[in-house]
């Protein structure tokens, strides 16, 4: 094994040291030419050895989402495209939402009517109560009627009623006395015409005073009439309607708020629901991600349901290796995953295997999750991937970086611009076209990894990043 990785190193180093004698005949005056040479170059760091990249995978996002609208109807916004950012929360799209927007209005409109239903039937409860109140007065009055009716006079009234006799019988002796007195001194010149007619009337009215209580004794002597006792009985018979056409009302204002609570009630339900029909109408992205997929334009007529978007959370990426079943007991959860796209390599996290094996190619899925923050790994591209075999880390070079003239092979390093020759030692590890640097280099000094064929110890150079290590 050790001299099949040799004669790798060997060959590599041949071919980039022709390059290098080639770069070495020409004039060394160009070394300081005004102009700085193009390059690109890396950081140096320390990389996993022993990796063998054998594995393959398509990029997927970590979560996808398809989203459709939960009511059909005529899309009114869809300008998002593909490959557009979206924040979770975000509205992405919208349908037509004016009639949502009038059964709203309408269940509102409901609610009032409901409200003033009850405030109506509140306010005859109200009435109907002030009703049976006036009633049990009714009541009590023509019951107290009945009983007087019923009972006849008292002792003291008739006592009363017989003073008041007597006291109009003296008042009348007294007035009669007087009007004979005064018609004989009439006759006889003594007194006027006036005093005369003053006095027959003093008489006339005491005799009518004599005569009503008398009348009136006479009738609590002789009790109540039959017509009475009818009379008073229906007037207690009366009240006693009143009362239960009152308590009638009250149970009628009762069924009428009753029912003006369950409208009430319902309006509130038909309300949330065109509340939430409206909602539904705008399309809201459930995470932080892209926009992986289009369904739709504006002005299309869509159902329930329907794809619109397909939206995928990529500041984490997962990829299925397909690991042969002979090797699947050398991979844990958690373990961790060299993983190469285009020179740039990350580490990933085995995060599933999954139970079974392909009877097509005798393999098992891993799933392995890559960190993504800068989100410039997309979904849709071909990684290499390996599993780290071991924890010994090393500088590793692209091997187009290595010079070797034929005496010891050196690099250059960017120094503040400048091309710095450094002498190197190989070591005997050779990882996907890159060559272990055993001394002469420290993780964090940037490398020239392209273009050094055309550089001179001290040359200016500008620098574009790019690429491994």
């Amino acid at each position: 094994m050790n001299k099949q990785r040799a004669l790798i190193v060997l060959t590599l180093s041949l071919s980039i040291a022709i390059a290098g004698c080639s770069g070495a005949e020409k004039d060394a005056t160009l070394g300081s030419a005004a102009q700085p040479t193009v390059v690109r170059t890396a950081v140096v760091k320390s990389s996993p050895l022993h990796t063998a990249y054998n594995l393959s995978g398509t990029l997927q996002a970590y979560e996808e989402h398809t989203l459709a609208f939960q009511n059909g109807g005529t899309v009114a916004s869809a300008y998002l495209t593909v490959g557009t950012a979206v924040q979770k929360g975000g509205i992405i799209a919208r349908l037509d939402d004016a009639d949502y927007k009038l059964q709203v209005a309408q269940a509102t409109a409901s609610i009032l009517e409901a409200q003033a239903g009850i405030d109506n039937a509140q306010a005859n409860l109200q009435a109907a109560a002030s009703a049976i109140q006036s009633a049990d007065a009714g009541i009590t009055g023509a019951r107290a009627n009945v009983n007087k009716v019923n009972k006849g006079a008292r002792a003291q009234e008739k006592q009363q009623a017989q003073a008041a006799v007597d006291k109009a019988q003296s008042a009348y002796n007294k007035a009669k006395t007087d009007s004979e007195r005064t018609q004989k001194l009439f006759e006889a010149g003594a007194a006027t015409a006036s005093d005369n007619e003053n006095a027959r009337l003093n008489a006339t009215a005491a005799q009518k005073d004599l005569e009503q209580a008398k009348e009136s004794l006479s009738l609590l002597l002789e009790g109540a009439t039959a017509e009475d006792h009818q009379s008073a009985q229906a007037s207690f018979q009366d009240a006693l309607a009143g009362k239960s056409k009152a308590y009638a009302a009250s149970e009628q204002a009762e069924a009428s708020k009753k029912q003006a609570s369950a409208n009430y009630e319902k309006a509130l339900v038909a309300k949330g629901q065109a509340e939430l029909a409206l909602s539904r109408t705008r399309l809201i992205s459930p995470v932080n991600g892209v926009i992986l997929g289009k369904s739709v334009n504006t002005g299309d007529l869509v159902a329930s349901g329907q794809a619109i978007y397909r939206i995928g959370s990529i500041d984490r990426l997962k990829v299925l290796l397909p690991v042969p079943d002979s090797e699947i007991r050398d991979w844990k959860k958690g373990q961790a995953v060299n993983v190469v796209l285009y020179e740039e390599s990350r580490q990933g996290t085995v995060s599933n295997i999954y139970p079974s094996t392909s009877t097509d190619t005798g393999r098992v899925n891993v799933e392995v999750v890559i960190n993504n923050p800068q989100r410039d790994w997309l979904p849709g591209q071909v990684i290499k991937a390996a599993q780290q075999v071991t924890d010994k880390n090393g500088i590793l070079v692209p091997a187009e970086a290595v010079i070797n003239t034929g005496s010891k092979p050196f690099i250059f390093k960017d120094v503040k611009g400048k091309a710095v020759k450094t002498p190197v030692e190989l070591g005997d590890q050779v990882v996907e076209n890159q060559l272990q640097i055993v001394s002469g280099l420290r993780e964090g000094e940037r490398i020239v990894i392209k273009g050094s064929e055309n550089l001179f110890d001290g040359n200016a150079i500008q620098s574009e990043e790019g690429g491994r290590p």
